[in-house]
């Protein structure tokens, strides 16, 4: 039979389309180089338009990071956490956050990568993408906060625990690990490292 031909895209779609491919562009170039050294004509050129368009979908070069860091911090915080951190038990929902965290780098790289150049700058030479890290990290302790608070409630973890602070704690854990792992991927083997990691927080949350 023959194939039915598509309908032309919509001017919503190619706006839509348009915006992912110049976010997917300005994550391959912030992963290879960091944002102070990316340009919007470098965008521009890597996802095949000009950069007087990238600045007009984005605004600015501002625009176009806080865009990047909302787009990776939605597929990790909604979609790829989702459901996985709402299981009965607490114990279950955070081996299932670390357990995905440390997945991210060998599932999305090039994202991963990027990020983690981003916060490196935001604390040094670009102060000025400082405030969308620091949002992108309250985020990520307020699930876990969550978490703890339900383990709490449970009787799965001491009452005693200061979330805020064991939420920082694990952030930053995980963190350090995944930068190890970016440095020198050969000695720093996040998956045979997970179930040890995953022994360590419980243990530290079940007996302060």
């Amino acid at each position: 039979m023959p194939q039915t031909a598509r309908a032309p895209r919509t001017q919503e779609e190619r706006r839509e389309m348009s915006e992912k491919q110049m976010l997917k562009a300005a994550i391959r170039l912030f992963a290879r180089q960091g944002y102070l050294k990316t340009t919007l004509t470098e965008v521009g050129k890597e996802a095949g338009y000009t950069a007087g368009l990238v600045s007009h979908k984005f605004g600015s070069k501002e625009g176009l990071l806080q865009a990047v860091v909302d787009h990776i911090s939605q597929r990790f915080l909604n979609d790829q956490l989702g459901d996985a951190i709402l299981q009965e038990s607490a114990i279950e929902s955070l081996k299932n956050y670390i357990d995905i965290y440390l997945n991210e780098v060998s599932l999305r790289a090039g994202p991963m990568r990027a990020l983690y150049a981003i916060m490196g700058e935001a604390i040094g030479a670009v102060p000025e993408i400082r405030e969308s890290i620091a949002n992108l990290n309250t985020r990520a302790r307020e699930r876990l906060m969550d978490i703890i608070q339900r383990g709490i409630d449970q009787d799965e973890f001491n009452p005693d625990i200061d979330k805020q602070a064991a939420a920082a704690l694990i952030i930053g854990a995980l963190r350090g690990l995944v930068m190890q792992h970016l440095a020198d991927p050969k000695k720093i083997d996040l998956k045979r490292m997970r179930n040890g990691v995953q022994a360590t927080v419980l243990n530290s949350l079940q007996n302060v």
